[in-house]
């Protein structure tokens, strides 16, 4: 007892002591993402607020430009300016196109700082052709403003730098025409030193890499242009750091909880990341794991040791306790396993306490007296019951038999009446939904026939107009109509396919078929592997699968209901689809969807097998897939119609069989077995 007690309050404190720490880390976690996304927000919104700053100065530069005729020395002068005006700004550069001026291949000017002096340079030679240069090229393919990725800029700054580039155009012959670049170049020492202002704990840091995934800023100076993310993820073997400079490079943000190891201290560590909109580079925050569960970690050694030292208290305090109720208790004990050996008349203990065991005790002797009597009557009455026994087993087995076989026979006649009211109703729907249909179809099928009409003396009407019109417009034209032309024929085909199905549906809803004719089985279900394919492309265009078929040569043509048949085709090879469609978004790339179809003829019988590596059907439903109105699919997916019609059309109306085998998560297999006449 004492042992069931100590264990038993022991799991209930380690359950206790588990969903606080469980609760302790879940707040310190929380804590910890509002604190990383309120940090790495505010440092990126600072960084943009100065790179935006800085680009408004070569923006309204070219405006001016664009808005005035500038000579030679005004554009020197003021792009002298902007370097002047500008400590953040360490060099501008005003870059045209090769011969702008019609003398000189490299037209360009460039102010930088050196010293502490503004110098100049004519920046382009052969061994610096700048309009071949990133800065250059890329906003003149683009026609845009952008910041460049980070480089050691040789020739110009000589310096690790990253420049902002204005596409510069003016107006020739209403013609916006391309004439230059102006840029400006910022060193990247004060985005390092604003970073490394980035306090986390004791060792956490901020880092900042580029577009490309090159590290532009780190508290390891190594690093800084010489690593990218994606090396110091294969340096330390960590696919999860991998994944985090993609989704840095894809501009996301995030929190990523990862087993990383802090590439300054070693130490496992969190990274907190977002994206500097302005040049498409991306901030990180290091948090390391030790530091910010400190508090959470000397939580859980107090609590075990609180823990440890009320447990020795508890127990001391259980043996106690133990001890003044179980040594009267095994006295009683002796007593009653006595008495169950069936010697009633044993002596009990007198207890002579007032408490629970001496009111137990005294229920023992006034018990031990009462069974006495208990007994000798239920020996009388255990003959007795024993006579009646046998009388109500001899009804109760004639009861159930009467019983069991009425069950059966109002069984048998509720499923008769239930299946013959869903087909009522199911026919009702069927017939009210393609009278609905047909009227706004009759209009497609007419007017597509209509314009078909027009489109033809349209294109009379441009040859008749071919002497006063330029021919290239009226080759144009009449392309266009053909193609309109082209376009109704085939709203118009198949509108009429869709009016036959509804005439099927008509029938089938009043209990009639359509009239058998020659088909041509192989064809008609390669049209329909297609339509059914295609259609579920059409609502999901990364679904595909692998279609294997194999079609009976000597097949010939068959003498069936096309139009019911097509409706069976589409429903199994839908199904198919979507079973192996689901089973991909559930395996990813581990699986392919396979869809095999084949047709055999045999002797007297017609055979048609549709196999699918789907997710298959359970052998518990397997009896109750073509019963109407059963689907397996969500709300708002399927009706449960589809293999209960498809069943009808193929044993009722075509004396056929349809059956189905399958192996749950493996397979399916619908196999359709015809008349030969």
């Amino acid at each position: 007892m004492i042992m069931y007690i100590f264990v038993s309050i022991m799991i209930i404190f380690f359950i206790v002591f588990l969903y606080t720490i469980k609760i302790t880390n879940d707040i310190v976690v929380k804590n910890l993402k509002s604190n990383a996304e309120y940090l790495t927000t505010r440092t990126v919104s600072e960084i943009e607020k100065v790179l935006s700053s800085i680009q408004r100065i070569p923006d309204n530069f070219a405006e001016i430009y664009q808005q005035n005729d500038f000579d030679e020395t005004k554009m020197k002068r003021m792009l002298r300016m902007i370097v002047e005006n500008n400590r953040e700004i360490e060099g501008a550069c005003l870059a045209f196109e090769p011969f702008y001026n019609k003398v000189d291949k490299y037209h360009s000017f460039y102010y930088f700082r050196k010293n502490d002096t503004i110098q100049y340079i004519n920046l382009g030679s052969d061994q610096y052709v700048y309009f071949y240069m990133d800065w250059y090229q890329i906003p003149r393919e683009l026609g845009k403003s952008l910041w460049s990725e980070p480089y050691f800029d040789a020739g110009g700054a000589n310096m690790v730098i990253s420049s902002y580039s204005v596409p510069l155009y003016c107006e020739k012959n209403g013609n916006k025409e391309f004439i230059g670049v102006l840029t400006i170049d910022i060193s990247l020492d004060w985005l390092q030193e604003y970073v490394n202002k980035i306090k986390v704990y004791k060792t956490g840091y901020g880092f900042v890499m580029s577009k490309t995934g090159t590290i532009v800023t780190h508290p390891v100076k190594d690093f800084i242009m010489n690593e990218t993310v994606f090396s110091l993820a294969d340096e330390q073997n960590s696919s999860d750091l991998r994944k985090i400079g993609r989704s840095m490079i894809k501009g996301k943000t995030s929190f990523a909880e990862i087993e990383y190891r802090n590439l300054k201290t070693g130490k496992l560590s969190w990274i907190s990341y977002s994206p500097i909109l302005l040049n498409g580079w991306s901030l990180g925050v290091v948090f390391p794991v030790d530091e910010f569960m400190a508090d959470a970690d000397h939580m859980r050694l107090t609590l075990m040791g609180l823990g440890a030292g009320a447990g020795i208290i508890l127990i001391f305090i259980i043996i106690l306790i133990s001890r003044s109720i179980t040594s009267p208790l095994r006295r009683l004990t002796l007593a009653t396993e006595t008495m169950a050996g069936g010697n009633f008349d044993v002596e009990l203990p007198v207890i002579n306490s007032s408490d629970e065991i001496g009111r137990l005790n005294s229920a023992f002797h006034y018990m031990q007296d009462r069974l006495a009597k208990t007994i000798s009557d239920l020996k009388e009455a255990s003959e007795n019951l024993i006579i009646s026994n046998a009388k109500l087993e001899e009804y109760n087995r004639t009861l159930e038999e009467k019983v069991e076989e009425r069950t059966a026979t109002l069984k048998a006649a509720q499923t008769q009446l239930i299946q013959s009211e869903k087909m009522a109703s199911l026919g009702q729907l069927t017939a009210g939904i393609a009278h609905e249909i047909k009227n706004p179809l009759n209009f497609v099928n007419n007017f597509s026939e209509l314009s078909i009409e027009l489109t033809g003396e349209v294109i009379e009407e441009i040859d008749k107009l071919s002497g006063s019109i330029d021919p290239k417009d009226a080759g144009f034209l009449k392309g266009i109509m053909l193609d309109i032309e082209n376009n109704v024929k085939k709203i118009n085909e198949h509108g009429k396919r869709a009016d036959s199905i509804i005439r099927g549906m008509l029938l089938h809803s009043r209990g009639k078929s359509g009239e058998k004719q020659p088909t041509d089985l192989n064809a008609l279900l390669a049209e329909y592997v297609a339509l059914g394919y295609h259609g579920l492309r059409a609502t999901d265009n990364t679904f595909n699968i692998k279609i294997e078929s194999d079609y009976d040569p000597s097949m010939g043509m068959i003498n069936v209901v096309p139009q019911d048949i097509s409706r069976v085709f589409l429903n199994l090879i839908n199904n198919a689809c979507y079973s192996t469609a689901q089973k991909k978004k559930e395996l990813k790339d581990s699986y392919f969807p396979v869809l095999k179809v084949s047709t055999k003829k045999e002797q007297d019988k017609i055979f048609v097998r549709i196999w699918d590596n789907g997710k298959g059907i359970p052998q518990s439903i397997l009896d109750r897939i073509f019963n109407p109105f059963f689907t397996t699919k969500p709300a708002g997916s399927g009706t449960g119609l589809g293999l209960s019609i498809s069943y009808d059309i193929i044993v009722q109306e075509h004396r056929g069989e349809l059956k189905a085998e399958s192996k749950e998560g493996e397979f399916a297999e619908f196999i359709v077995s015809l008349p030969n006449s």
